[in-house]
């Protein structure tokens, strides 16, 4: 029993395999003509994506996952002040592909928040140990990451900025977000999954990277 458990992927792996399916089918499927069906969906895949960073997260105490909900808090109020006052990000709007809204913000970003900064955290906490450079480095890759899907937003109908091209203050309010998020998961000690945390963010590279071919 013991030989055949140590043969089996791990649930982690078998997940991480998951998320690049879904992915590749709506890559194919958005190339073959079905674009509004599958981005109307994205809401649903980000979900998923969350489902599968939490499950292997290495602790889920209460003590170390209240983190969790503060930063789905900071990163939708972050966007409830930009839409309805262009609080640091500028003034913009969300489109119809996020799903459910919350006061015109899509209730989805604020898991995005979560995604992005855990993932950006189980990533850069392998290669860094000084608490400053984890903070600083993980708040510059998630900037990255905005800046990866930020021209791709409007033609995919999940937000748009009213200058239609996002202003400087976009990013610096990110970068302001951001190391105020991972100052918070430093100060717990928060620990994410490598491997998981990686996977996402190539499947984010090969997904976005591979629309730019197609608008």
């Amino acid at each position: 029993m013991n030989l055949i458990q140590k043969r089996m992927p791990s649930r982690s792996t078998l997940f991480i395999c998951v998320l690049y399916i879904i992915h590749f089918s709506a890559l194919m499927g958005i190339y073959l003509g079905y674009i509004q069906w599958f981005l109307s969906k994205t809401w649903a895949i980000l979900f998923l994506i969350f489902l599968v960073l939490w499950d292997g997260l290495p602790k889920k105490s209460i003590k170390i996952s209240w983190p969790i909900p503060a930063v789905f808090f900071i990163g939708f109020m972050a966007e409830w002040l930009g839409v309805k006052f262009g609080f640091l990000f500028g003034d913009y709007s969300y489109g119809a592909n996020l799903g459910m809204k919350l006061d015109d913000v899509p209730i989805i970003m604020g898991i995005n928040w979560v995604i992005l900064s855990l993932a950006s955290r189980g990533i850069i906490q392998r290669f860094f140990k000084v608490p400053v450079m984890k903070i600083l480095v993980s708040s510059v890759l998630m900037v990255s990451l905005d800046i990866l899907i930020e021209s791709l937003a409007p033609q995919l109908d999940y937000w748009s900025f009213d200058t239609m091209v996002a202003p400087l203050s976009n990013y610096i309010g990110w970068l302001i977000y951001s190391i105020l998020i991972q100052s918070l998961l430093e100060l717990v000690q928060f620990k994410g999954h490598f491997k998981i945390s990686l996977h996402i963010l190539i499947i984010q590279l090969l997904f976005f990277g591979s629309l730019y071919f197609l608008f």
